[in-house]
């Protein structure tokens, strides 16, 4: 997959016969996924190169800095995602305050024709462009055929008359819906980062834990979660885990929420490697314990609840 961090990077032709998906493609839900095998398939018809365009961050990291929107998907799993998909091509942009600030029509000019050499585009219904959001999918269908030979815009998608929208997922997983979180991204939440060294505790008490830099992902609710976990690739062969969400209350009172999973039947080093964790089973809520040795019977208990769950579902 050819891989892009800036709009400066790009070199196609017009021979190049590109077809591009462009959004912010947060969480690669259902209605994302549609948009994505849209572009694939116009590409493949005109033999030619798929590619998305998408940010390496949220635009209200620019827009507004003080409450920055919460990745459903940061950067490093959102790229490992598009490339499980097929697309031919990711451009990664930093969204900045130029960028911000560039009329939709110069955006259009300078970025999609000259840069891109974009033969057609692929949309979501509600996609927006361009200082103050001034771009509609009206201007871009406008643009065809002078600029453009098609635009193909991806009506609303729902899912038991649910609208499929990442801002809708954020709600469900905030609210620790986990079935309907799966049903709208068409896959388990994954939550995804480096691994780093913590104070060892878990080894001390007999639990090895791996824990996770997860930067700015939103979480579930603290709990207890069976996970299954990749390392690196997603296409790594999948590994139980049994992962903690919270603030580690038995131990100490911070507030900072931290992320622990043990694999289960797992022997060696994770640090610095990059996990990707996806949410099975929610299993019970965090909570305060008398002490290491309750803690530590309560673990075990949780460790076997999920074993004898992953057993009878898969054998």
């Amino acid at each position: 997959m050819l891989e892009y961090n800036s709009i400066e990077e790009c070199s196609f032709r017009p021979d190049d016969q590109i077809v591009v998906a462009l959004g912010f493609f947060d969480g690669i839900h259902l209605a994302h996924q549609r948009l994505i095998e849209e572009c694939k398939k116009r590409a493949k018809a005109r033999k030619g190169k798929s590619i998305v365009f998408t940010f390496q961050n949220h635009p209200s990291s620019v827009l507004t800095p003080d409450h920055p929107t919460p990745l459903l998907t940061p950067p490093g799993l959102k790229r490992r995602m598009l490339q499980s998909l097929g697309i031919d091509g990711v451009i990664s942009a930093p969204f900045d305050e130029s960028l911000c600030h560039t009329p939709a029509e110069r955006f259009v000019r300078d970025v999609l024709q000259k840069r891109l050499c974009a033969r057609e585009l692929v949309v979501g219904f509600n996609f927006r462009f361009g200082h103050n959001r001034e771009g509609t999918t009206d201007l871009l269908c406008d643009l065809v055929p002078s600029a453009f030979e098609a635009v193909t815009v991806i009506d609303q998608m729902f899912h038991d008359e649910i609208p499929i929208s990442s801002s809708r997922i954020r709600q469900a997983l905030s609210e620790g819906s986990l079935s309907d979180v799966e049903s709208l991204l068409g896959h388990p939440y994954v939550i995804a980062g480096e691994v780093i060294r913590g104070d060892r505790r878990g080894r001390r008490i007999g639990v090895p834990t791996a824990n996770l830099q997860s930067g700015e992902q939103i979480l579930p609710p603290n709990g207890v979660y069976g996970v299954r976990v990749k390392v690196d690739h997603l296409d790594a062969p999948p590994r139980w885990g049994v992962m903690n969400i919270g603030n580690i209350p038995t131990f100490t009172d911070q507030t900072n929420r931290t992320i622990e999973v043990h694999l289960l039947d797992f022997e060696g080093d994770v640090y610095n490697r990059y996990l990707m964790i996806e949410i099975i089973q929610f299993i019970r809520k965090e909570r305060k314990f008398g002490g290491p040795a309750e803690l530590i019977a309560q673990i075990h208990a949780d460790i076997e609840s999920f074993r004898s769950n992953i057993h009878l579902n898969h054998p």
